[in-house]
């Protein structure tokens, strides 16, 4: 990862019409050639399966494969998003052990590592719950676990600058209480006086087809972190939405999602923005409906409205040329896959980003795309 002088790279099995676990072998070999790049701490494994028993399966085989090929501690995450271009792909995540110290917190569903270097402290992990009942259920368990970790690393609910939200069917409901509004109703309980001084964290709440709730996140504390939220002039922020747009009809409970448009961070340093998950939002609506080229052009344009020069000036000084990259895009329909690559490498050419289908939080969003910002 950038600011553990690390990187983050995606493997994808070279065969891919080999069968799930011979495709995530494939991808654990390439990754034991690579790590003369630095040492893996972390593996987000995105995958196809097609029922909770077959996930669950697959997520014990992972688990086995990963502790027998690792000596240390490697984290995982299974993510049922199906990828485009094959069957399994897997997000390695380096680090350099030479700079920072780590210690390795939690459980199995509970876990994460914790870096240090000097005075800085970065906590890198996930926490699920996967009960099989209500959202609102699972969610509670999850920031209940993720609290127990902060609490044993010593770190601040509020030192997070990045989470990712992974809602297992997000926008079905249970005994008509809709599954999204439900999370944001649980998150908004669980911030509550946290954020009030130094705004949320960037985030992404997309859906999955099994896992219940999954929470990843990436938190720092340090003297030398600078650490602003960012707002695209072009939208009314997530957390200010009215309840137009919110599934009041669906869940008598209204808070709106806690996170903000991207964070711009400094340390050591390095300069990086990230860009919380993005879709054709116009102040609160979504524009360019059934329409995924539309879509994708208005959801680029909200992104390097981030990283515009007067965004970046305006929340950290001398915040340099931007280099964007890394990205995911999440597609909702299998026969948009097309048109949305064409049109997001338009813009973008070959920048690193992984396609995968999954369901985004509103019903007539057809595209979702999250990434970081290098500003050189």
């Amino acid at each position: 990862m950038y600011f553990l002088n690390g990187e983050r790279i995606y493997f994808q099995p070279q065969n891919p019409f080999t069968s799930l676990t011979d495709a995530f072998d494939n991808c654990l070999r390439q990754i034991v050639n690579y790590m003369g790049a630095g040492k893996v701490f972390k593996l987000n494994v995105f995958a196809e399966t097609s029922s909770e028993k077959e996930y669950s399966h697959l997520a014990i085989q992972i688990r086995e494969k990963v502790k027998k090929q690792f000596a240390d501690n490697v984290l995982f995450s299974l993510i049922a998003q199906p990828p485009f271009s094959c069957n399994i792909i897997v997000e390695a995540c380096f680090f350099n052990p030479l700079q920072w110290k780590s210690e390795v917190l939690g459980d199995t569903d509970s876990e994460a590592i914790l870096f240090k270097k000097d005075g800085t402290r970065s906590l890198i992990g996930k926490v699920q719950s996967n009960a099989q009942e209500s959202c609102g259920f699972d969610a509670k368990e999850a920031f209940q676990k993720l609290k127990y970790i902060f609490d044993n690393a010593g770190l601040p609910v509020n030192s997070i600058v990045r989470q990712w939200n992974y809602i297992e069917n997000i926008l079905g409901s249970d005994n008509g209480r809709q599954r999204y509004q439900q999370f944001n109703n649980v998150r908004a309980g669980f911030y509550a006086g946290h954020f009030n001084e130094s705004g949320f964290p960037a985030a992404t709440g997309i859906g999955t087809n099994y896992g219940g709730i999954i929470i990843e996140f990436i938190a720092i504390t340090s003297e030398e972190l600078i650490s602003k939220p960012v707002d695209n002039p072009l939208q009314i922020s997530a957390h200010h939405y009215s309840t137009n747009v919110l599934a009041v009809k669906l869940c008598p409970e209204k808070e709106t999602p806690k996170f903000e448009r991207a964070r711009n961070v400094k340390l050591f340093n390095k300069k990086q923005l990230y860009i919380s998950g993005t879709a054709a939002i116009v102040g609160e609506k979504t524009e360019g409906i059934n329409d995924p080229v539309r879509q994708t052009e208005i959801t680029i344009e909200n992104i390097k409205k981030l990283y515009s020069n007067n965004i970046e000036s305006s929340t950290i000084e001398d915040s340099g040329k931007a280099q964007f990259g890394h990205a995911r895009v999440y597609i909702k329909n299998h026969e948009d896959f097309p048109a949305i690559k064409k049109t997001y490498e338009k813009y973008f050419g070959n920048s690193p980003a992984v396609y995968l289908h999954a369901d985004i939080c509103r019903h007539d969003l057809l595209v979702e795309i999250e990434g970081r910002v290098i500003l050189v």
